[in-house]
């Protein structure tokens, strides 16, 4: 189990349509916030023991349901909105580059599920992915929704539904799970995801929503866990920084990056918050979920054979050590060398050159597997025939450490291979 695996969560999939394939593309998750058995009796919560936290693409240009979560967001952060109820997601179209129209589009959509839920309209989050510039299939969305709900159910099927309706151009379907012990209770964490192509996460916060563009990636997650809202927000940046944020399929940019978190607050515990020892073993455990989920898109990367992870130790600040790996990761020369095995060290330390991040290359070294092949602005003597490197090569995933010297910054990405595959698959798709 995963996403239903937290007391308080159902789940569901259905068919409406809108993949041309007529495989299942719309899914709902619901979070129904109840006081435990064992804190009844003890008087009404002092505070709300459901919350919510999201963060979205910090693209310019985004799809609509990305407009409408960062506006709850903002109203959530200042009191203005409730804590979520309802995640409401449509795979095989995106919703985005539809104006005025496609936000209208995306609300009608949060009306008709809050009407069948019995919730408000502002308590359901709308996500969209697939195809850019169509409008959404609002009447083929209607018609599936009282089928959708009346599925809700918890248990492994229901996750599994829930999973696969999301995908798009992913081969597998990817969930994660973890459980903790938090005041001899124990409290869990659950995620589904999706992602394959235009992946490059750079995902924002409650505090900045302004930057770059990133790619497209949908992750939902759920817990039972009572955390303060504002300690939610911060717990859900921090995990993405860790996890989401470092790592690349193809340095595509997209419009619809979102990663949803839901807390039912129905572990028998009581709130978490910042200051709490609690809250960083619930952010541990909350990061490695996200970093085990974010693994398993880039594996499933649109053409993808093997992964390669690159360490960057000695910057300046940890910003530079992360613009220097994403420079590599994200490199077609680098990333075909790994394809093919060949450890082609020019690729990955003048990838890194050109990042924009000055350095000396005489106090630069890589090594391969552990296997040092650049040292003090020269190759070392180890060829292409070691043995020891043609391990490396054959590793999954490749490991790579580059020092540009002794600084305090350090920073990880990673990636995978650029195959034959991938121009294959991204040739027959098409806006």
């Amino acid at each position: 189990m995963s996403i239903t695996r937290p007391m308080g969560f159902r789940a569901a999939a259905a068919t409406a349509g809108i993949k041309p394939s007529g495989k299942p593309d719309l899914a709902l998750i619901v979070c129904e916030p109840a006081v435990p058995e064992a804190l009844r009796g003890h008087g009404a919560p002092i505070e709300p023991r459901a919350a919510s936290a999201a963060v979205f693409t910090r693209n310019a240009v985004v799809g609509a349901p990305v407009t409408i979560g960062r506006r709850w967001r903002e109203a959530y952060g200042t009191g203005h909105a409730r804590p979520l109820r309802a995640a409401l997601i449509n795979a095989g179209c995106s919703n985005a580059a539809t104006g005025e129209p496609g936000e209208q589009d995306a609300r009608t959509t949060m009306h008709l599920a809050a009407l069948h839920l019995g919730i408000s309209p502002d308590e359901v989050m709308p996500s969209s992915t697939g195809v850019i510039g169509h409008r959404l299939p609002v009447g083929k969305i209607e018609a599936a929704l009282p089928g959708l709900v009346k599925a809700l159910a918890r248990g492994h099927d229901a996750d599994d539904a829930a999973a696969r309706a999301i995908m798009t151009t992913d081969l597998v379907p990817k969930q994660a799970h973890r459980e903790i012990e938090l005041h001899r209770h124990a409290v869990h964490i659950g995620a589904i995801a999706k992602g394959s192509g235009m992946i490059a996460p750079r995902l924002d916060s409650a505090s900045d929503t302004g930057g770059s563009p990133h790619g497209t990636m949908l992750a939902f997650i759920t817990t039972d866990a009572c955390v303060n809202a504002a300690c939610l927000q911060l717990a859900l940046e921090h995990a993405c920084r860790e996890s989401f944020n470092c790592i690349s399929v193809d340095a595509h940019p997209s419009c619809s990056d979102t990663v949803l978190l839901m807390a039912s607050g129905a572990a028998p515990v009581g709130p978490i918050h910042r200051d709490d020892p609690e809250f960083h073993g619930f952010r541990a455990a909350l990061t490695a979920l996200c970093q085990d989920i974010a693994t398993k898109i880039v594996r499933d990367g649109e053409g993808a054979t093997r992964l390669f992870r690159i360490e960057v130790r000695g910057a300046k600040s940890n910003e530079d050590a992360a613009s220097m790996a994403r420079a590599v990761v994200d490199s077609p020369l680098v990333k075909c060398a790994i394809h093919g095995r060949d450890p082609n060290w020019g690729r990955i330390v003048t990838a890194a050159g050109n990042a924009g991040i000055a350095f000396d290359p005489l106090d630069a070294s890589l090594s391969i597997g552990g296997v040092e092949v650049y040292s003090a602005g020269v190759p070392t003597t180890v060829g292409k025939g070691d043995a020891r490197l043609a391990a490396a090569m054959n590793a999954d995933p490749v490991i790579c450490e580059l020092t540009i010297g002794t600084g305090p910054g350090h920073a990880w990405m990673l990636g995978c291979d650029l195959s034959a595959d991938y121009v294959r698959i991204n040739a027959d798709y098409t806006t």
